[in-house]
């Protein structure tokens, strides 16, 4: 259950991300676009390690980080068609892994270390020895 829950709202994000950027092109919104853009290739490119955050962790983490970062592929692959005047093109295919893979270790780091920020006592309470 927690892996359809991860995945579910991993896809809910890019899906999110995707319908902004419709939106910001038909407004004619340049910079809404942008970021809609940039906000696509987090959600496509950071799928798995989204879905893995997203599920509460626990003993299916591999199984949806495994699925996700597949499901990622995909989607970075279909990003970079689109970015490609829809044309498929020889390098978008190694291209889509390894962004996946540099997204998701940048993604993964900056999360385990938002946590172990979050479990430390503050400098002050510690000091004083509470």
């Amino acid at each position: 259950m927690q892996v359809a829950r991860g995945l579910a709202i991993a896809f809910g994000i890019f899906a999110a991300a995707f319908a902004l950027h419709v939106v910001a092109g038909r407004l004619s919104q340049d910079w809404l676009f942008t970021i809609a853009v940039a906000l696509i290739y987090l959600a496509a490119t950071g799928f798995g390690v989204i879905a893995v955050a997203t599920s509460g962790g626990g003993p299916g983490s591999r199984t949806t980080l495994v699925a996700g970062s597949i499901a990622g592929v995909v989607l970075t692959i279909s990003a970079l068609w689109a970015a490609n005047d829809r044309a498929f093109a020889w390098w978008q295919f190694p291209l889509a892994p390894a962004l996946v893979a540099l997204t998701s270790v940048v993604l993964a780091g900056g999360w385990a270390a938002l946590r172990r920020t979050r479990r430390r006592p503050p400098r002050h309470a510690a000091a004083q020895g509470g």
